[in-house]
């Protein structure tokens, strides 16, 4: 294959935002695939989405040529996502399924984003610099104290509190080292009780000491991995956002995710809220990939789901007997997506995902609330 030159990331090009397959295409496509390359990880984040599943060994993984085949079905695929587990954990993972995949989306000019917590030897992820377009990694930490508690929390022997410390000191030299070589790496926030007092630190470190490219913000949501966690109230997320603005770093993206604001929402605080974070500079939002351009894989048991919504509709299907589009297509035409997916072309907005709706507006129906906003106009 021919190496396909891709457009730089930036605000102006995000890869993983679902409505520009609207722009391109005219309706919701698929897009992209996030893998679950690994059940292994080095840390047990209380917060982590799939810390609740990790184990202490692999097991064997599909055939690539199974992989690669189901990946050469999908026309319009633009942007894969490695996750796990950490993805550079295990060097058995890395030499198996995540180099194959990494040089495969190389070769097909594809976009790629690792997340990982960066805690690992720098040369590790120096090794596949090179096929990296975004080095996506979770920052809730507003102390020191943090990260050896909570990203330990669902650990039953931890490691010594200094091995802890060393691995916190590591994440920063790692993100600023990679920073400083031409690494685009993205630090995400999660907005909840815990990281709220701690938000103007964070951010400081994120943009000074780890030199990130970008810092997201997202609320957290109440779900089968963060049931344990404070959610904000949607009045706290609201104050929080602009606290954010009133100090971020203007020289720094900041991309806001999965919000709980929305035009037809006849709300004038959401509005004036929604109406800064367009008008000010170097900010963007982006609507949720799950389930509007993407869907997991698990690279283990072929088993797909709709990523953030596994605990809502579990797995929908499988690799080894479907082909990626056909599942999509299923997807889109259940009740529960399409009870989702509203759109808005005036305002490009695709409404709440499922962990939004059911913590903040359980009885709305987004559809009707868009005809009554468009009556009103």
């Amino acid at each position: 294959m021919i190496h396909t030159k891709k457009q730089p990331i930036s605000l102006y090009n995000d890869p993983w935002e679902a409505h520009s397959d609207v722009d391109t295409y005219g309706q919701l496509t698929l897009s992209n695939i996030e893998f679950t390359t690994t059940n292994l990880c080095n840390m047990r984040c209380s917060h982590c989405a799939v810390g609740y599943t990790l184990q202490t060994q692999d097991p064997t993984p599909l055939p690539m040529s199974l992989i690669t085949k189901r990946l050469d079905e999908i026309p319009h695929l633009k942007t894969l996502s490695i996750t796990g587990g950490e993805p550079m954990f295990s060097k058995k993972s890395i030499r198996e399924v995540v180099k194959p995949l990494l040089r495969y989306a190389y070769d097909r000019g594809i976009y790629v984003q690792m997340n990982s917590n960066l805690t690992l030897p720098l040369d590790r992820y120096l090794d596949i610099a090179e096929y990296i377009d975004v080095m996506h990694i979770s920052h809730n930490w507003g102390t020191i104290d943090t990260f050896t508690s909570v990203g330990f929390g669902a650990m039953a022997q931890k490691p010594p509190l200094k091995a802890r410390e060393k691995l916190y000191e590591q994440m920063i030299t790692n993100a600023r080292t990679l920073s400083e070589q031409g690494m685009f790496v993205s630090a995400e926030t999660m907005l909840n009780k815990s990281t709220k007092p701690y938000l103007e630190r964070i951010h400081h470190e994120v943009v000074h000491d780890m030199k990130c490219e970008r810092h997201e913000i997202h609320p957290m949501y109440p779900s089968d991995f963060a049931s344990q966690l404070d959610v904000l109230s949607l009045a706290d997320i609201k104050e929080t956002i602009h606290h954010l603005l009133d100090f971020r770093d203007s020289a720094t993206w900041m991309l806001f995710g999965t919000l709980p604001i929305f035009p037809c929402i006849q709300n004038n605080e959401d509005q004036q809220l929604r109406q800064r974070l367009l008008n000010t500079p170097n900010v963007s939002l982006r609507n949720d990939p799950d389930g509007r351009s993407r869907l997991n894989v698990n690279v283990f048991t072929g088993n797909v789901i709709v990523t953030d919504f596994g605990d809502e509709t579990g797995t929908i299907s499988n690799i080894k007997y479907d082909k990626l589009n056909d599942v999509f297509d299923k997807w889109l035409k259940s009740p529960l997506a399409q009870s989702l997916n509203c759109h808005c072309p005036k305002y490009r907005c695709l409404g709440p995902n499922v962990l939004v709706k059911n913590m903040y507006y359980p009885n709305v129906d987004f559809n009707q609330k868009e005809i009554e906003m468009h009556r009103t106009q």
